[in-house]
């Protein structure tokens, strides 16, 4: 049932304006969030997987295909960086600016998308907690395929829900209205069905597009388009109805898009990736410190117990209130704020957080089972649906508003309250590591070392090598350590059959050197080895996570 409001009321004047200033208050929001995560990463040092990416980028084209296929993720990140370096160099701040702009996108894309299913007061409120999403800006900037799988997950929802009706086409919605006046055989009516389904067609195949980059971009999008195919599925059975199934031809685009890739992407599942292991666990306490940081940037050890006590009381409250919904019907509880169509969106975006969540954290578990040690959970990877978290939050708000009035109101204020002050505090840590519990400094540190023939640069491993490469990557007498061959899988193989090993650090023909290591190491003495007495530590400069360690024989 559509309901006019009277255009010549001031609701109704007012309603007019905020629906035409709306695109552009999206864009400034989009703005917004772009310039806020690139000002919090323009000086940031960058850290492993950030150095990793910058080394396959500056390969070859076919190298760097090769190099890919034996690590653990898919290609077309990396393309694309190649790409936008032939651009602007090697400047970092500016290399960060096309992830920043992913991110910018997928809240503009989001924000629209939340008006198209809710209505504009709903999508507003959104925007505050679209751009205090520190967790998300954090990793917007990260030269990493985070924002651009941010960017497809959100967008190619988007097309699912414009592809399915529930987003209607202006036509067709026209074609709603008029049909209650005319004729049903009026052949404007059939003109509108004929452009809406070949519009549909349309959007189906956008969406396979995007299924398949998602696919090539970040491995880990696979659990949101489960989610879609879950959320899909459920809706085709209760329609009951064969042509509600016709979703399948997308999927089955998507994989046959995605087959010459395959192959590889069974390889790397066979493979290893030989990389220190993620430490953190999938249990209660993983959980916990999950929204922790994703909510206040800090690890629930790092937050004083009041603190901690008040998220989880603020997640539980969110979970009881989408219970609560669940099991007295959605629509009875908020008819006023959605149409039926749009109620089975607003669970689709709650899903698309809860189901990829906790298929990973049940994914790392059952490898931490049969691996006996660590599985691969990692809080960086939810920065993928972090997106789908903070507007599940919005919902949750509007809910108990229009259940509970005004007094309501204060969960949004409270949550709001948590997102600045954890954007504050991503600021003022920079490009912190959760699975290492610390923030890199190589670059602040490399500003205090000199790379020569008479005074050479060696890294303890090839962990600490890539952590530092880029800012010694011009002096050829960058090494590292390693009595053994480097693997031909995972993150070290850029480094196989380099020049730049040396077995033992009696290989070097210098008189001193320069050791690259960690400020949490304390004996360092002991990674020389048994030449270890021929030489003497003359000093040691220390920046956040980074160490170096001067020698002399």
């Amino acid at each position: 049932m559509m309901t006019i409001k009277n255009a010549g009321s001031t609701d109704g004047v007012y309603a007019i304006a905020i629906r035409h200033l709306f695109p552009t208050l999206a864009v400034c929001c989009a703005l917004a969030t772009i310039v806020l995560s690139w000002l919090m990463g323009r000086n940031q040092s960058l850290w492993f997987d950030e150095q990793y990416s910058l080394i396959l980028a500056s390969r070859p084209v076919p190298e760097l295909i090769t190099l890919t296929a034996v690590d653990a993720h898919p290609p077309l990140y990396y393309l694309l960086l190649k790409a936008w370096m032939l651009v602007v160099g090697d400047n970092v701040a500016l290399l960060r600016l096309p992830n920043c702009v992913c991110l910018g996108l997928a809240v503009f894309v989001l924000i629209m998308l939340m008006r198209d299913l809710f209505g504009d007061r709903v999508a507003a409120a959104c925007m505050p907690m679209l751009m205090c999403g520190g967790f998300m800006l954090r990793y917007g900037y990260e030269l990493r395929m985070y924002s651009p799988a941010m960017l497809l997950a959100v967008g190619g929802t988007a097309m699912l829900l414009r592809a399915v009706g529930v987003i209607a086409s202006r036509d067709r919605q026209h074609c709603v209205v008029d049909a209650a006046e005319v004729d049903r055989h009026d052949r404007r009516c059939d003109r509108c069905r004929s452009h809406d389904r070949q519009r549909r067609i349309v959007w189906w195949a956008a969406y396979a597009v995007a299924v398949t980059l998602g696919m090539l971009t970040l491995y880990l999008t696979a659990f949101v388009w489960l989610t879609h195919a879950i959320w899909l599925a459920a809706r085709s059975w209760r329609m009951r109805s064969p042509s509600t199934w016709r979703w399948l031809f997308a999927y089955i685009a998507s994989v046959t898009l995605f087959l010459p890739w395959m192959p590889v992407l069974l390889g790397q599942l066979g493979g290893s990736s030989v990389l220190p292991p993620v430490r953190r666990r999938s249990n209660m306490s993983g959980v916990a410190n999950a929204f922790d940081i994703m909510l206040l940037g800090m690890t629930e050890k790092e937050l004083p117990s009041i603190v901690s006590l008040l998220v989880a009381a603020t997640m539980t409250l969110i979970v009881g209130i989408f219970v609560a919904v669940w099991l007295s019907a959605w629509q009875q509880s908020v008819g006023t704020l959605t149409s039926r169509q749009s109620a089975e969106a607003a669970w689709l975006i709650v899903m698309l957080f809860a189901v990829p969540t906790m298929l990973l954290m049940v994914w790392s578990a059952v490898k931490e089972l049969s691996s006996g040690g660590y599985g691969m959970f990692s809080v960086r990877y939810l920065s993928v649906v972090a997106p789908f978290f903070y507007v599940t939050l919005v919902l949750a708000c509007v809910i108990a508003y229009r259940l509970r009035g005004r007094r309501a109101a204060i969960v949004y204020v409270v949550v709001l309250a948590m997102l600045v002050a954890g954007t504050i505090v991503y600021g003022v840590r920079g490009n912190h590591s959760f699975d290492r519990n610390d923030t890199p400094g190589s670059a602040q540190l490399s500003q205090h070392v000199v790379c020569s023939a008479e005074r050479p640069v060696v890294a303890q491993d090839e962990y600490t090598y890539i952590d530092a490469y880029w800012y010694y990557r011009d002096c050829p007498y960058y090494y590292f350590l390693d009595a053994d061959d480097v693997p031909t899988r995972g993150g070290y193989v850029p480094l196989h059959d380099s020049t730049a090993q040396l077995r033992t650090i009696t290989d070097l023909d210098a008189q001193q050197f320069t050791l690259l290591s960690w400020s949490t190491t304390r004996h360092y003495g002991r990674l020389l080895g048994d030449a270890a007495g021929q030489w003497t530590q003359t000093g040691i400069i220390t920046r956040d996570a980074n160490a170096s360690i001067a020698y002399r024989r």
